[in-house]
């Protein structure tokens, strides 16, 4: 043990004038008392069975760094399972990217049956440390140096001897807890954040089927009835578009997936002059605003894209293009296409065996019911101000999580 030159870029006040609140660098081996978990297979883990327990692959993507509540259970005998005290710190002990095995959660309950391949860390003195301010610490700066601790080639492995090796630079335990809390609201705040989000796009996938099934419909401004919807064909109320790029301006680059719709790539085409040796542009598609587009073969065959104000972007030549007619507003399109029911219609007209082919001819021929153009128009809106929502709410949590990030990079050394 030996007092840091080191100090946080980040500080509560209250700690950073005195001397008596120097950092001091710890070995593991010297702080923690290390054993590992009890076999408890995928099988023998469920929500409604009796124990609560924790498996390593939870650790991965079911927790952060602290776990105050338990997802999963089993019915494995008691006499047979290893249980927390509640002041552990948790880390997988294998995994297929290194980087995950430094992956810490502090465990703040008592009694949870923890998995086998799980490295558990527990005090050897009261009052030394925080476990979940240790927690926060390892992911942020032990991750890269557990990492390169692992054995093995397909599956990476770092066990507790391994672990030993490691030192932690601490402040006086006061500070920890403060420093803990603060982290922890931070987190409380995000998980209130993802919340909203769910119960918004679960209350929009609700409303969707009612409205695109009738059992919901609008009103007219004086309260009648709009007319009665009408099936047609994509073909009768869309036309087919695109054009290959061979333009020499600067253009961004996009993919397509049925969740998001149009997503960057992060690459650029800057014309044929300065094209990237990797590239053709002569391949790719340039598209404009309001233009809908679909993935024909392939991975993710029949998803679908609406471009709505992105304008002079690149896609694959290889994705089908068209734009709607003045029988159908786009931005009630753009909503339909994600209705549970289309994408089934979608899919059932594919053809192939191994490799589905989505042609034009078969996606004309899908039948879709739509209302009056002034129908269509309170729907589309109605649906946007829900998405905006889910976007605000999104917004939130990555701005949240991004001041999670820089307060994790100044708080630790």
């Amino acid at each position: 043990m030996e007092n840091c030159k080191l100090v946080p870029e980040l500080r509560f006040s209250e700690f950073s004038s005195s001397e008596n609140n120097l950092l001091k660098t710890y070995n593991f081996n010297k702080i923690f008392l290390f054993s590992t978990g009890k076999n408890i297979k995928q099988g023998e883990a469920s929500p409604s069975f009796e124990t609560p327990c924790v498996r390593y692959g939870e650790l991965y993507h079911m927790y952060n760094e602290v776990i105050k509540e338990i997802i999963n259970r089993t019915n494995i005998d008691k006499s047979e399972l290893c249980f927390s005290e509640g002041n552990e710190i948790l880390l997988p002990s294998a995994g297929e990217d290194p980087l995950d095995i430094g992956s810490a959660s502090a465990l703040t309950i008592k009694n949870i049956a923890i998995g086998r391949t799980i490295n558990i860390l527990k005090p050897q003195f009261s009052n030394l440390y925080s476990h979940i301010f240790v927690s926060y610490y390892i992911n942020q700066k032990l991750k890269r140096n557990i990492a390169r601790l692992a054995k093995g080639v397909s599956i990476s492995n770092v066990y507790n001897s391994d672990l030993k090796k490691l030192s932690i630079n601490l402040p006086t335990i006061a500070e920890q807890q403060k420093v803990a809390k603060f982290l922890s609201s931070v987190d409380k705040r995000i998980q209130l954040l993802e919340e909203r989000k769910e119960k918004l796009q679960s209350y929009k996938k609700g409303v969707m089927q009612q409205i695109f099934s009738q059992q919901i419909r609008f009103k007219q401004d004086d309260g009648c009835d709009f007319p009665e919807w009408e099936d047609k064909k994509l073909g009768e109320v869309t036309t087919k578009t695109g054009k290959k790029n061979k333009n020499s301006t600067k253009y961004p680059v996009y993919s397509i997936n049925n969740i998001e719709g149009f997503i960057p790539q992060n690459e650029q085409f800057v014309g044929v002059e300065n094209k990237a040796e990797n590239y053709d542009i002569s391949l790719y598609k340039i598209i404009y605003k309001n233009t809908f587009a679909y993935n024909p073969a392939r991975i993710n065959v029949g998803s679908i894209g609406y471009s709505g104000e992105l304008n002079e972007v690149i896609i694959s030549s290889l994705y089908v293009c068209f734009k709607t007619s003045n029988k159908i507003y786009d931005k009630f399109l753009a909503q339909y296409i994600k209705y549970p029911k289309f994408r089934k219609d979608v899919i059932r007209n594919t053809e192939g065996g191994v490799r589905q082919y989505l042609f034009y001819e078969n996606f004309a021929r899908i039948k879709i019911n739509i209302p009056s153009l002034e129908e269509q128009k309170l729907i589309a809106d109605f649906l946007q101000k829900i998405d905006n929502k889910v976007s605000i709410a999104q917004t939130q949590i990555d701005k949240t999580k991004e001041f999670k990030k820089g307060l994790l990079q100044k708080m630790f050394v």
